[in-house]
């Protein structure tokens, strides 16, 4: 007995000389709530509050609490809808910048029980956040710092207003995965009836240290979002992407642009990953006008790469509508986009494979491990290598297009290049990316070109300490053939153009449906002619084609000569680029154009100003040719709708073309065009 201790004695002695050590640290490092918020992914923002009901985006706070009037308010409608689309939790905005509190808050009367909703009994955040937790999504919460309703605001008492806001947010509604303050500080407002400009210093103002300990000694996990003390950090961008390089070290205070903030820092001293927020809609608030320029799925599905593919965690905004729901386009929009994510990312193509390593650390840190599953365990080089490859023999001739790799994080960031190369018939070619292949951070998903391989290796090419990688997959994601946009532009070039750089489109011009065997689109061409062209996304390898787009063109630019008004720059209204708009000069209520030459015209296409929250769209008007009225009329809803607008009459033969606007649809006094043209014979 005693033989046999001495013996199960030396065996362990004999196993702890042979473990191996952990890499140190490379620092900093994330704490585990850090990692456990970069887990998440992705999540969702709402905004809905007396902005929806006013048709604003940022309100004065003046606006009157009662005309907060949501017919069908569902909570659980949203979280459903969230959850189906993939997301783990959802952020209210509970108080936006025009001071309107959505619980029934004991500081200030600018509140939803000031309302008519539930005869003044309502509390949104209760809703939502029972909602949230009835069906296991995470609760977050925005406050708005700046409240342009407050008395107070820009005085110290506002401070005491603002603290016990948090306060109540923090104490009644139950966990919180996130805690949000805006960025946007001060300014002119309401301010109690002064309608003045205050200005703030937000660095001391609103005391965001003090807040943050109250956040955390409540919600220890929850992230902080903003102020001075944060725990993770905004992209420096509304559009949802993050850099090809993105670096979870960054460091504001050695910023010189804010911009900074979509790279990283790789030498800061705090790691602070980064979030990237977008609108599924181009407001954040609802607006009618804007149903028909909600995000596309493959829009959204590059975002998707763009955030969480590029390190950072991606929050979707939904602009509840005027009913208390999420609107059908958007619901729909955002599920079509989750069901494309799993397709893409479904059948890795590396399940089971383990590939052979030019270094191993040893025991415990075998190349094995990234095949595992298991998000803990990791493959790690020795103390001396900060480089290395992985190699997977495949089934010859494998399909590929996505690659995704992860860091083991809590050891740090710490790959700074490398390549991803696939070997056919023998010899190995790094495969084609848009991307940059710098940075991997938590997770980096790598899109290439669709091509053949027989193996598949990553080379690692530098790092700032030996190399950690917990997880390598592969994928042949099926692609999403995007329907392409057509544009001519003032110098009557034609572009067609789709998301994905790699896409193959193929294109006519005499109005026939375009195959595999039409023309291949290489670049902007010239076409100065009337022609319809017609364009597809073609999938070499699966013979698939995406939905065909239509542009009726016709006489080109030069044919157009404005004669008044000269300012103002009217030629951006035959650019193609509903975005540019030619604005008419104060007082002047028609253009008047005169053709190269006499056309027999049958109409006229007039788009109105395509950007966010314009205004001066035309809803009633006059078209003459030559003198003579030979249309008038009304583009109905325009405001809430403002698409292209095509108007055809009986051919008339003419060159003088006047083009009156009668009234606006918000009855401005500017009047705004964002693209016209006639249509002819």
């Amino acid at each position: 007995m005693k033989k046999a201790s001495i013996l199960l004695t030396s065996v362990w002695i004999l196993v702890a000389c042979c473990q191996v050590k952990p890499p140190v640290p490379v620092l900093p490092i994330p704490t585990q709530e850090q990692i456990e918020w970069q887990k998440m992914e992705n999540y969702a923002f709402v905004h809905f509050g007396l902005n929806t009901f006013n048709d604003l985006e940022w309100g004065y706070g003046d606006t009157p609490a009662e005309t907060f009037r949501p017919s069908e308010l569902d909570c659980e409608q949203w979280v459903r809808i969230i959850q189906a689309a993939g997301l783990k939790g959802i952020i209210l905005t509970a108080k936006h910048h025009d001071g309107f509190c959505l619980w029934p808050t004991q500081t200030v009367d600018y509140n939803i029980s000031q309302s008519s909703y539930k005869n003044g009994k309502g509390d949104m955040v209760r809703e939502l956040s029972d909602a949230c937790r009835k069906h296991g999504l995470k609760f977050g919460l925005y406050l708005s710092p700046w409240d342009r309703h407050n008395a107070e605001y820009g005085r110290e008492g506002y401070q005491k207003v603002y603290h016990e806001q948090i306060n109540e947010l923090i104490s009644n509604y139950g966990p919180l995965f996130e805690f949000w303050f805006d960025g946007a500080n001060g300014g002119n407002g309401w301010y109690g009836g002064t309608n003045e400009i205050r200005s703030i210093d937000p660095a001391t103002y609103y005391g965001y240290e003090k807040a943050r300990e109250m956040i955390k000694r409540k919600h220890p996990s929850a992230m902080i979002f903003g102020g001075t003390v944060p725990d993770i950090r905004w992209i420096g961008n509304e559009s949802g992407w993050a850099g090809a390089t993105c670096w979870a070290m960054y460091d504001e205070s050695k910023a010189t642009h804010y911009r900074q903030a979509q790279w990283g820092m790789e030498e800061a001293g705090k790691w602070l990953p980064g979030e990237c927020d977008v609108s599924i809609r181009p407001g954040w608030f609802y607006h009618h006008r804007e149903d028909h320029q909600v995000k596309s799925v493959p829009a959204l599905v590059d975002l998707y790469y763009k955030s969480v593919g590029h390190n950072a965690n991606f929050l979707l905004n939904f602009p509840i509508a005027l009913t208390g729901k999420i609107h059908p386009t958007d619901s729909a929009r955002a599920i079509e986009w989750h069901k494309a994510i799993i397709a893409d990312l479904k059948d890795n193509l590396l399940a089971g494979r383990i590939p052979a390593a030019s270094n191993e650390r040893g025991r415990g840190y075998l190349a094995k491990n990234v095949s595992d599953g298991n998000w803990d365990s990791y493959w790690a080089t020795t103390d001396d290598t900060t480089t290395g490859t992985l190699t997977y023999a495949l089934p010859a001739g494998t399909l590929l297009n996505r690659v995704l790799i992860q860091e083991y994080i809590p050891l740090g960031q710490r790959v700074r290049k490398f390549d991803i190369e696939v070997s056919r018939e023998g010899h190995w070619y790094s495969v084609e990316t848009a991307d940059s292949l710098t940075t991997i951070g938590y997770k980096r998903i790598v899109r290439f070109k669709t091509t053949p391989a027989d193996s598949l290796r990553l080379v690692f090419l530098d790092a700032r300490g030996p190399l950690c990688i917990n997880n390598v997959e592969a994928f042949h994601a099926q692609e999403l053939l995007e329907q392409p946009a057509i544009r001519r532009n003032a110098s009557n070039l034609v572009s067609l153009r789709v998301l994905d750089k790699n896409a193959e489109i193929h294109y006519t011009l005499d109005g026939s449906e375009p195959t595999a065997a039409s023309a291949k689109y290489e670049g902007p061409f010239l076409l100065d002619r009337k022609a319809t062209v017609k364009a597809v996304t073609y999938d070499a390898h699966d013979k698939r084609f995406g939905p065909v787009s239509i542009k009726e063109l016709d006489i080109s630019s030069d044919h157009y000569q404005v004669q008044r008004p000269k300012k103002n720059h009217p030629e951006q209204m035959f650019d193609g680029n509903g975005y540019t708009t030619f604005i008419l000069p104060s007082g002047e209520k028609e253009v008047v154009i005169k053709l190269s030459e006499p056309q027999t015209i049958c109409g006229f296409r007039y788009t109105p100003d395509q950007g966010r929250d314009a205004t001066g769209h035309i809803s009633h008007y006059e078209f003459l040719i030559d003198g003579r009225l030979v249309s008038a009329g009304e583009f109905s809803n325009i405001k809430h709708n403002p698409i292209e607008q095509e108007i055809r009459f009986l051919p008339v033969h003419g060159r003088k073309l006047t083009f009156r606007c009668l009234r606006t649809a918000e009855d401005v006094q500017h009047i705004g065009i964002g693209e016209f043209s006639v249509i002819t014979e």
